[in-house]
């Protein structure tokens, strides 16, 4: 079972409209696969009580990395943590992924995050990236690098990555499909890939109190029952997520 760590950050800078944490842990790389995801506290403080639950951005032999956005009080101080400080760490958590060589990642926001991580362990594919900004699409080159065809699409000038979709839903045919972003993007695309959806797979985010399956707070409905983010996901088939 994962253990808590008190971890030193040794970089904290901007990218784009995030904050990226790079976190001293020279054994996480031997135990953290893709679709895992740690619990990110302050070690001495109270406020926020709960942890957050942050996907990988990178791992390598000497450290890992996690995006953050701020969406409140508690992702704000995680975002002002400096170098030479330290970072209550849980994990990994959840359940690994064995991911395809080839194959479709629809990004939307932040969701950029677990699905470059992700990138690292598959040899090629097709990344749809969306974003509100042009300067809000983040490591675009970097995931070309990897050897993907990158497609991408803002608000400001174009649309949302819902519409870059609609607009090349041939490519997904016969592809293993992995999509992370807002629930309200997750939910236009299940309506709009519809048998396709069968080969699709989706990140779930949900708040959690403890992310060892304990408070039950992160549920999600998979078809007639109710399944846990932190033990049986964060990835789940789309066909099966069942959105109130």
């Amino acid at each position: 079972m994962a253990s808590f760590q008190i971890l030193p950050v040794i970089e904290n800078r901007v990218v784009g409209p995030y904050t990226l944490l790079r976190v001293e842990d020279k054994k996480m790389h031997s135990i953290a696969k893709c679709g895992h995801f740690v619990m990110v506290g302050l070690p001495d403080s109270m406020d926020p009580f709960l942890l957050r639950p942050i996907s990988f951005l990178s791992v390598d032999e000497k450290s890992f990395t996690i995006l953050i956005k701020v969406k409140g009080k508690g992702t704000e101080k995680l975002s002002k943590v400096k170098e030479g400080e330290s970072l209550k760490i849980l994990g990994p958590l959840g359940k690994a992924l064995e991911p395809p060589e080839n194959g479709i990642l629809i990004a939307g926001g932040i969701g950029i995050a677990p699905l470059y991580y992700q990138s690292e362990w598959m040899k090629s594919g097709v990344l749809f990236y969306g974003a509100k900004r042009e300067k809000d699409l983040v490591f675009k080159e970097e995931i070309k690098d990897r050897g993907f065809i990158v497609n991408t699409i803002s608000e400001e000038k174009r649309g949302t990555v819902v519409d870059l979709i609609s607009e090349n839903l041939n490519f997904l045919k016969g592809k293993k499909t992995f999509v992370c972003g807002p629930e309200s993007m997750i939910k236009e695309l299940k309506g709009i890939i519809g048998d396709y959806a069968k080969d699709t797979f989706v990140y779930i985010e949900r708040r959690m109190g403890c992310g060892l399956g304990g408070c039950k707070s992160c549920a999600v409905k998979v078809y007639f029952e109710y399944k846990l983010v932190c033990q049986d996901g964060p990835i789940f088939p789309l066909h099966e997520v069942k959105f109130d």
